[in-house]
């Protein structure tokens, strides 16, 4: 009825918007039995028929939202969906060539069993092995327990493991007031309605219903708050005292190094290694058993790679390397174009089919001509000899031809310096960092305005009532949009973080862990407040109301607005999907069949039919993959995304919080098998990427407090009153802002000031010496050195030399003790 909201009469079809009823009403729908408003796709101001007239055309747009455009017929027609058709072709024909492609490769005869053979043998070999043991461990290994790959594995799992914990938790405490005070906190928010009644009842019914139940979501917030900041406290002084024990009670490569700086550099001619020997042992009264001088060869990084790969070629003696058969010449135009494809994957696998025969002169020049830098990594013989270099070094100094220099504690295991990158100073890498920086927002905005704004206007056609509201294929296409834009922020993020030249994998591996938060919650923002602004405009055209009454057009504040019924409807469920399984669970269900399965499976038909792939270019091409610490990223915007499910409707939490469980428990299990199975060899034995996770996770513990504040006041408003708390408008968003702020500083000055402490001191235990630690480690800053390994064959006369550890080809390895290199491969030991 016009007069009264929610009250309605019984009329014939030629009597809508007559009688007392609604008088823009006049549509007889006779799928809903009803009389309903003008309802043009697209549209922001509708004109209906008047009451009673009949035909065909009952209604017609005067005004069109943004985004469509008006046609003669008076509808509504959208702009960017030739965006959408042009990238669905756009998929479909590179989907057929890559059908194509794999076809015409899978059909090729395998002429090269021996490299394929010979290189599924050295994939083996790279696999994680258990102690003076060519074994892998079992698949059951407790990987919170069993130190496999360093501290910072075991941390990665802790990490993992505790977040599942944590989500139990709080989907226990939960569950707990659905059990003991009402079941409706698990549909409050989600029932649909499909015609005007219901949609009246479901209001009124759900407004007042979560008003009498608010001070649950606010207790359980409270809980929520205090388990999460009590358990990080808790959690981050355990995980802080397993790397002070791990480190202080077992050797390793950096209990025996220092990081030297400050040096002026020296040519390839000087002996730099010498020099520095000399210049340590005149300043602290012992002398040390190596130095790893870090050299500038970014310029000829690919020569320097051709000749590694040359000297590793050298040293096979498992696969026979005889000279391959000339392939034909491929000939038309599907094998021409199989064949450049094929190339360009070879090319991503750093397979080289042309020959890169690189003489002894040619390298000794090369290495003469070469500049070090001015760092270098000092070996001592025993973890106190080091300290004492140090502290000598703090009270006295250490002057390398005059130049005053520093001698610090290695951060970094050697397997995770990057060599290549020692010459990139830190002004230069801010640069590099802030181009980084504007490549992920230019995506971060392409991807909006190209892709999301045109599927927006799309979604803002729905009224969300009547039953008018997103269908299957909607929220299929929004999955494909969210996924796709995670996936292309990955690659950027990735790619900016490795462009910024970092010395180390941990400093790169951070820096990708917050370029890839920073974009996925811009991109999270961007996304919801377009598409909840839209659905607010389309739901106003429609002459949506709240529950008492008001047209949600004639509401004031963004408060009243975000608690109205229609609003918190529309949001919820966007940002649900936006969870499960867009982001929770379709990247990572993909991850084992892309990243793992799908390489191996085509480097075999690739590698058997070309003779040319044997040896080296073999192992390449079926080499695995390398474990990264970027699942830190994923966890931590994953709980990002379930701290603002408070915010909204009841229903979603227990949903959310179930839909987190089960896909972190799958990532749990799949990261198992790719840590034992999946990766070649790695150590991960610092901690500063998990100190980054740690501190991460104030971000979702200030947005509870964000929350909490936010309910708390809504819990104070006056029944049936739309934001008539205690704070309203720009209060209520300084008070959530504040509390989310102030929680944020304070957790990390726990962090810095109750945490860290914990591991700070450092009293050894093990007695344990250089040459008996490296005995049983192939990687130490001398064989992770390329430089230095080629200099040790072509400069400085080592026999036999320091060969370059790479995962699966330590039984090349042979012993030096002059090196020093206490190593032996398994064919050395035999």
């Amino acid at each position: 009825m016009s007069d009264k909201f929610c009250h309605f009469r019984c009329v014939k079809k030629e009597e809508c918007g007559l009688l007392g009823t609604v008088e823009n009403a006049t549509i007889p729908d006779d799928r809903l039995m009803l009389c309903r408003h003008c309802a043009v796709e697209g549209c922001a101001r509708c004109v209906p028929g008047s009451p009673g007239q009949s035909g065909e055309k009952l209604e017609h747009c005067q005004q069109c939202m943004p985004g469509y455009g008006l046609t003669a017929e008076g509808e509504c027609e959208m702009h960017g969906l030739e965006i959408f058709i042009g990238a669905a072709v756009v998929l479909v024909i590179v989907t057929i060539l890559v059908v194509v492609w794999y076809c015409l490769i899978a059909s090729k005869p395998c002429v090269n069993p021996e490299g394929v053979q010979h290189g599924l043998e050295c994939r083996e070999r790279m696999r994680l092995t258990q102690p003076r043991s060519t074994e892998p461990y079992p698949l059951s290994t407790n990987l919170l327990r069993e130190n496999v790959a360093g501290p910072g594995t075991m941390a990665l799992f802790r990490y993992q493991f505790a977040l599942l914990v944590w989500a139990s938790g709080l989907l226990t405490a939960w569950l707990g007031f659905v059990l003991f005070v009402s079941s409706d906190l698990l549909i409050l928010g989600s029932r649909e309605a499909e015609s005007p009644q219901m949609l009246c009842a479901v209001i009124a019914w759900g407004h007042a219903r979560q008003m009498d139940l608010v001070w649950t979501k606010v207790s359980w917030l409270v809980f929520a708050y205090l388990f999460s900041f009590g358990g990080a406290v808790f959690y981050g002084i355990q995980q802080t005292k397993l790397f002070k024990s791990v480190h202080t009670e077992h050797a390793t490569m950096q209990s025996f190094a220092a990081k030297l700086e400050g040096f002026a550099p020296m040519t390839g001619q000087e002996q730099a290694e010498e020099k520095l020997k000399e210049a340590i042992t005149a300043a602290i009264g012992s002398e040390p058993v190596g130095v790893s001088v870090a050299w500038d060869f970014a310029s000829k990084r690919h020569l320097v790679e051709a000749v590694l790969d040359q000297e590793f070629g050298e040293g096979h003696t498992g696969q026979h390397q005889s000279s391959p058969e000339t392939e034909p010449i491929a000939s038309g135009a599907l094998n021409k174009a199989e064949e450049w494809a094929t190339d360009i994957v070879l090319h991503a696998w750093h397979v080289h089919l042309e020959e890169h025969a690189v003489n002894a002169s040619e390298i000794k020049t090369m290495l003469d001509e070469m500049s070090s830098t001015s760092t270098a990594y000092v070996i001592f013989s025993s973890q106190e000899t080091r300290l004492q270099a140090v502290q000598t070094a703090s009270d006295g100094g250490i002057r390398v031809g005059g130049r005053p220099c520093s001698l610090t504690e290695c951060q970094y295991a050697p397997e995770g310096l990057f060599w290549q990158n020692m010459a990139v100073t830190p002004e230069q890498r801010s640069g590099k960092i802030g181009m980084a920086i504007l490549a992920l927002v230019a995506s971060c905005a392409i991807w909006t305005f190209l892709l999301y704004i045109p599927y927006a206007y799309y979604m803002a056609s729905f009224s969300y009532a009547n039953g008018d509201e997103p269908g299957e294929f909607s929220e299929g296409l929004f999955i494909c949009l969210v996924v796709g834009s995670q996936l292309g922020l990955f690659v950027v993020s990735s790619m900016g973080a490795k462009h910024a030249c970092f010395h180390s994998e941990d400093e790169t591996q951070k820096a990708y862990t917050m370029f890839y938060n920073a974009a996925l919650i811009l991109n999270l923002v961007m996304d919801i407040a377009l598409q909840t602004y839209l659905s607010y405009l389309q739901m106003v055209g429609v002459g949506a109301h709240t529950s008492d009454g008001r047209l949600l057009g004639s509401l004031d504040s963004l408060q009243q607005i975000f608690e109205s019924y229609p609003i918190q409807k529309s949001v919820g469920k966007l940002l649900f999907v936006y969870c499960w399984p867009c982001t929770f669970f379709v990247p990572f269900l993909a991850e084992p069949l892309a990243v793992q399965w799908l390489p191996k499976h085509l480097a075999q038909y690739i590698v058997g039919a070309n003779k040319k792939i044997q040896g080296e270019n073999a192992e390449k091409a079926l080499e695995l993959g390398e474990m990264e610490q970027g699942r830190y990223a994923d966890c931590i915007f994953n709980v990002i995304l379930l701290s603002c499910i408070p915010f909204i409707s009841p229903a979603y939490l227990a949903m959310t919080l179930s839909a987190l469980i089960f896909s972190h428990g799958y990532l749990y299990i799949y990261d198992q098998i790719k840590v034992l199975r999946l990766v070649r060899k790695f150590n991960f034995s610092d901690p500063e990427v998990h100190w980054l996770g740690m501190q991460l996770f104030a971000i979702p513990c200030s947005i509870f407090a964000g929350a909490l504040v936010f309910k708390a006041n809504q819990m104070s408003s006056k029944s049936g009153v739309l934001g008539s708390g205690y704070f309203q408008g720009g209060s209520l968003l300084a008070a959530v802002v504040g509390a989310a702020a102030l929680h944020f500083v304070l957790h990390l000055a726990v962090l810095e000031l109750v945490v860290k402490p914990m591991g700070q001191e450092h009293h050894l235990k093990s007695n344990a010496l250089y040459a008996a630690a490296a005995r049983d480690c192939p990687a130490t800053y001398l064989s992770t050195n390329p430089i230095f390994c080629l200099r040790s064959k072509y400069v400085l006369g080592h026999n036999p030399p320091q060969m370059m550890y790479f995962p699966g080809k330590e039984h090349l390895m042979q012993p030096n003790e002059s090196i020093p290199a206490y190593y032996q491969g398994p064919s050395s030991k035999s």
